[in-house]
Order: C-alpha cells, then sequence, then structure tokens
C-alpha cells in the first residue's frame, strides 16, 4: 500500500502584535514622533534672548 503524503499543516494565524515586522514599522514613525518632541523641547530650553531694537525717538521719551 502506498501511503499519501501528508498535507503540510497550515501554521496557526497569530494576532497581530506577536509578528517582530509590526513592531519595527510601528517603531520608525513613532521614534521620528519622539525626536521632533524632544527638539521642540531642546527649542525652548535654548531659546535666545529677544533683543529689542530701539530706535532715537523712543530712548528720548523713556529719559523723561
Amino acid at each position: 500500500m502506498k501511503e499519501q503524503p501528508q498535507k503540510a499543516q497550515p501554521a496557526k494565524k497569530q494576532p497581530w502584535y506577536k509578528y517582530p515586522w509590526v513592531w519595527f514599522m510601528i517603531s520608525l514613525p513613532a521614534s521620528a514622533v519622539v525626536a521632533g518632541l524632544y527638539t521642540v523641547y531642546i527649542a525652548q530650553q535654548n531659546a535666545p534672548q529677544v533683543i529689542v531694537k530701539q530706535n532715537k525717538f523712543q530712548i528720548d521719551k523713556e529719559d523723561e
């Protein structure tokens, strides 16, 4: 009697969060968001002081 080859069982479907490539694809835009927020934080902490330019007439008014 000739044995018939067994058909391969289909792999169990895993939930989406168990696939490593999903997390890799999520991490790319997530890291860009974190880097952008950190850049805004650095810009706020190291903001230059605003120098107000006064003309001759404004200086004269303050002396009075």
